[in-house]
């Protein structure tokens, strides 16, 4: 019978096992489900099997053939396709262009436009979509996009196709429209089709087979009628039901109302209700696209508020723009670092006082000297090492986040918001930022956390916070009351 079978598939990172030994199958005509908690390894199965990276060991078949997938491009040569949540599509191209990128039709070495547009709107309209096909792709809704991307690999040719979040910026009736447009194209065209998802309510009205991951391996799988949503959830909590991490969190009596959020929304972010008091930290916590970050970004004026009312000690604040945020008396700690974080080729000493320069600066000029002795301080007390005159991105990833942090404190600002603190941090390192943290509060600031470690959240945090679906609307609970399994069902609710 024809499938894409996986077979004891392992993989490690830096010597740390991710998955050990998953077997796994999707067959032609099918929608199988594949869900997990954060970390679970779900991202790193699919970038195996779509060929986006190597397996340690295990073996891939397809339609009976083992296989070897070096890169995507091999992968798609085989038949398999992958739609990431971010998309790959290129905005200022049109939909046609997109959809005849690398293989344009030419003629003695010039496109042929109109060819190709003409081609492009018989082959959407085959499929259910109907938009013009010579605008460009950045004015299309975003399941016209996904549908776009679903369909540009299944035009390359993909018999097995796999979907990564595809409906984490989609309403319900868009979620059940790209999903209804996904279960006909399985049906009709014979594809199977693996759909990673948090949103389980509306993936199980599609799927015929699910599998849940837990630490690496396959702790759940079904198939027809013996798919079961409470088995699923169970699954995904696992062994953390119940189960409580002995903290080393000193208790803090937290302060009055310091930060106050009502009703924010923005891009992807649809009505967060938050209050955050002076001396604790607040951690925020949920699935992967459950508004988290878009909650400090927004704060921070990074992403545009369409609604809601913010409130700083007592006084009305409107996010515009980070030079706004800072001048507010906000810091933000970025999840990537090496993205937007810190400018690589600085030195240490010079991105800690990229958001504090002015401080130096008298008539035009800036006291360099007094800028570097004061970051060198701040360095050193946080137990900052590596050459820190050298390009900032030679130093460990540890140091890397010590130097952010450094520009925190430097800053010293009163609001603090941290999103994913100890991301790609050794154990090391990741206690001597919980300390850090923990003294910022004890100083009487304010700080928001965003983890994906439930472990983390329950060590350093006073309270905790749930958002899903872009919202969060509950009362915050003292860490008391949360176990790790009590985090992930929050987490995994269906919203009210």
């Amino acid at each position: 019978m024809s499938s894409y079978k996986a077979t004891g598939i392992t993989k490690s990172f830096a010597g740390v096992g991710v998955l050990h030994g998953i077997d796994f199958e999707v067959k032609p005509g099918t929608i199988h489900g594949l869900f997990g908690h954060n970390g679970a390894g779900k991202s790193t199965l699919l970038k195996i099997l779509a060929g986006a990276q190597p397996q340690d060991s295990g073996q891939l078949v397809v339609d009976g053939e083992t296989v070897v997938l070096p890169s995507p491009r091999e992968a798609l040569a085989k038949g398999i396709g992958c739609v990431y949540q971010e998309l790959r599509l290129i905005p200022n191209l049109t939909v046609s262009e997109n959809l005849f990128l690398g293989r344009e039709v030419k003629v003695h070495g010039l496109k042929q436009t109109s060819q190709m547009n003409a081609y492009s709107k018989s082959l959407l309209a085959s499929y259910g979509l109907h938009v013009d096909v010579t605008r460009s792709v950045k004015g299309l809704s975003h399941p016209e996009k996904q549908l776009l991307e679903v369909i540009a690999n299944l035009e390359g040719k993909a018999r097995y196709l796999f979907l990564d979040e595809p409906t984490t910026a989609l309403d319900g009736n868009q979620s059940a429209e790209l999903l209804a447009h996904v279960r006909r194209i399985a049906l009709e065209r014979n594809i199977g089709v693996v759909l990673v998802s948090h949103k389980l309510d509306e993936v199980l009205t599609v799927c015929d087979e699910a599998t849940v991951l837990s630490g690496g391996r396959v702790v759940y799988h079904a198939a027809g009628a013996d798919v079961s949503k409470h088995s699923i959830v169970d699954a995904i909590v696992g062994d953390a039901h119940g189960k409580h991490v002995a903290s080393r969190r000193k208790a803090r009596t937290a302060g009055d109302v310091f930060l106050k959020v009502k009703g924010l929304s923005g891009m992807r972010l649809r009505g967060a209700d938050v209050e955050a008091r002076r001396g604790e930290v607040l951690g925020l916590y949920g699935l992967v696209g459950s508004g988290r970050t878009r909650f400090l970004r927004t704060l921070y004026g990074i992403e545009t508020v369409s609604s809601g009312v913010v409130e700083i000690a007592g006084k009305r604040y409107v996010p515009s723009s980070p030079k706004g945020a800072i001048e507010s008396g906000i810091a933000f700690l970025t999840e990537e670092r090496k993205h937007d974080g810190f400018i690589p080729l600085m030195s240490s000493f010079q991105n800690v006082v990229l958001s504090t320069l002015t401080r130096y600066r008298s008539t035009g000029l800036v006291d360099l000297t007094g800028a570097r002795a004061s970051a060198r301080k701040t360095l050193a007390s946080i137990g900052t090492r590596g050459r820190l005159d050298a390009p900032t991105k030679s130093l460990s990833g540890g140091n890397q986040q010590k130097v952010l942090l450094a520009r925190i404190i430097e800053q010293n600002a009163d609001l603090i918001l941290l999103d994913e603190p100890t991301k790609g941090v050794d154990i090391g390192a990741k206690s001597d930022i919980y300390d850090i943290i923990r003294h910022l509060a004890d100083e009487g600031r304010c700080i928001i956390v965003v983890s994906s470690e439930e472990e983390e959240l329950v060590e350093i945090c006073d309270r905790i916070a749930i958002f899903q679906h872009g919202y969060c609307t509950a009362e915050p609970k003292p860490v008391e009351e949360w176990t790790l399994g009590k985090l992930r069902e929050a987490a995994w609710a269906p919203v009210a």
